[in-house]
C-alpha cells in the first residue's frame, strides 16, 4: 500500500489505481492501513454522509395501519378517509392526505404531505420524532407492532417517508405521488440559516424602523412647530406690509396735498407779484404822463403867461395838492400791501406748521 501510494518514477497512474483498489478491499474487510505518524493527534468529526443525506421533497410522513374493515360484500377493504387522517394529526400542519389502494381496496397505508419549505420539513420531522418517542415509529412498526389497542381501537404508526416507502405506496396507483430526492443541507439547513439571518436582519430593520419612526415623529412635531411659527411670522409680515403700504399711501397723499398747496400758494404769490408789477408800471406810466404834462405846462407858461403871478400861485397850489394826494395814496397803498403780505405770511406759516406736525 505504501509503495503504491508513494511510487513516483514510472507507471505512476497504475500504482495509484492499485492503491485505491487495495484501500477499497481493506475497507470491505473492515480494516485499513494507517501510517504510524497518523495514528495520534487526529480526530474524526461529523459523518459526511449524514451531513449531505438525501430526503424526500416535499416532506411526507407515512401512516400505517389505516385499514378499517371489509365492505358489505366482503370483497374490498375500507380505510381511513383523507380528512379524517388530517384531523387525527391536526396539531401538525399537514396540507394534504392520501391513501393507497390496490385490487383489494384500501391497503392500510396512507401519507401526510407537508409544505415544501423548511417549516414544513420541521413540522414533519417533529411528527416523526413524536411518533418514535411514543413507540409508534418505524422501528416499532417493523419489529413489534400492535395493531389494536385495548378497547378495540387501531393503533396508527408513522415515520418519515423514504423513496422505497413511496414506491410501495404507489405500487397499484396510476396517479403517482409527486416528489423529488433532494439534499437535506440544500433544502433545510441552508434555507433555515438564511431565515435565521433574515430574522436577525428583520429584527435590526424593526429596531431601525422604530428609531426612524421616532425620528420621523420628532421631525414632524418640529416641522409642525416651525410651520406654525412660519405662518405666524408670515401673517405678522403681511400685517406690517399692509400697514406700511397704508402709511405710505397716506404720506404720499399728504405730500401730494402739500405739494399742490405750495404750488397754489406759489401761483398766488406769482399772480400778486405780476399784479404789483402791473400796478408799478401803471404808476410809472402815470408819473411819466405827469412829467410830460408839467413839461407842456412849463413850455406853455413862458409863452402865454410869464407875468401872471395869480396863475403861478394857483398852479403851485394845485401841484402841491396833487403831490400830497399822491403821497397819501402811496402811503395808504403801501400800508395795505404790507398788511396783506403780513396776513399772507401768517396764514402760510400756520398751514405749514399744521401739516409738518401731521407728517411727523
Amino acid at each position: 500500500m505504501a509503495h503504491a501510494k508513494t511510487k513516483g518514477s514510472s507507471r505512476v497512474k497504475l500504482h495509484r489505481d492499485l492503491a485505491e483498489l487495495l484501500d477499497v478491499e481493506l475497507n470491505r474487510k473492515g480494516t485499513s492501513i494507517i501510517p504510524a505518524s497518523e495514528t495520534f493527534g487526529k480526530w474524526e468529526g461529523l459523518c459526511e454522509a449524514e451531513h449531505s443525506r438525501k430526503i424526500i421533497w416535499p416532506p411526507i410522513i407515512v401512516v400505517m395501519n389505516t385499514q378499517a374493515e371489509m365492505d358489505e360484500n366482503d370483497e374490498k377493504w375500507l380505510g381511513i378517509g383523507n380528512q379524517e387522517l388530517l384531523d387525527y394529526f391536526d396539531s401538525y400542519r399537514a396540507i394534504k392526505a392520501r391513501s393507497s389502494y390496490g385490487p383489494k381496496g384500501h391497503r392500510g397505508m396512507s401519507i401526510l404531505i407537508f409544505e415544501s419549505s423548511p417549516a414544513g420539513y420541521m413540522e414533519a420531522d417533529s411528527l416523526h420524532i413524536h411518533l418514535a418517542d411514543q413507540g409508534t415509529g418505524r422501528h416499532a412498526w417493523e419489529k413489534k407492532k400492535i395493531l389494536f389497542r385495548p378497547g378495540g381501537k387501531r393503533q396508527l404508526y408513522g415515520y418519515m417517508a423514504h423513496k422505497e416507502d413511496l414506491d410501495i405506496f404507489d405500487k397499484h396507483s396510476q396517479d403517482k405521488t409527486k416528489f423529488e430526492i433532494r439534499s437535506y443541507q440544500e433544502m433545510v439547513l441552508m434555507p433555515m440559516r438564511q431565515m435565521r439571518e433574515d430574522n436577525h436582519e428583520l429584527v435590526w430593520l424593526k429596531n431601525t424602523n422604530a428609531k426612524l419612526t421616532k425620528q420621523s415623529k420628532t421631525l414632524e412635531e418640529s416641522l409642525a412647530l416651525v410651520s406654525k411659527k412660519w405662518r405666524k411670522t408670515m401673517e405678522e409680515n403681511r400685517i406690517v406690509r399692509q400697514r406700511t403700504k397704508l402709511q405710505h399711501d397716506q404720506n404720499k397723499e399728504e405730500m401730494d396735498y402739500q405739494e399742490q398747496f405750495f404750488k397754489d400758494q406759489f401761483d398766488t404769490m406769482q399772480q400778486v407779484l405780476e399784479k404789483s408789477n402791473q400796478e408799478i408800471s401803471v404808476v410809472a406810466r402815470s408819473q411819466e404822463d405827469s412829467k410830460l404834462r408839467r413839461e407842456e405846462i412849463a413850455e406853455f407858461i413862458p409863452s402865454q403867461a410869464k407875468d401872471n403871478k395869480e396863475f403861478e400861485a394857483e398852479r403851485g397850489k394845485l401841484v402841491k395838492l396833487h403831490e400830497d394826494k399822491k403821497s397819501e395814496m402811496r402811503c395808504r397803498h403801501t400800508e395795505e400791501e404790507t398788511d396783506l403780505e403780513k396776513e399772507f405770511e401768517s396764514s402760510l406759516t400756520r398751514i405749514i406748521e399744521k401739516y409738518a406736525l401731521r407728517s411727523s
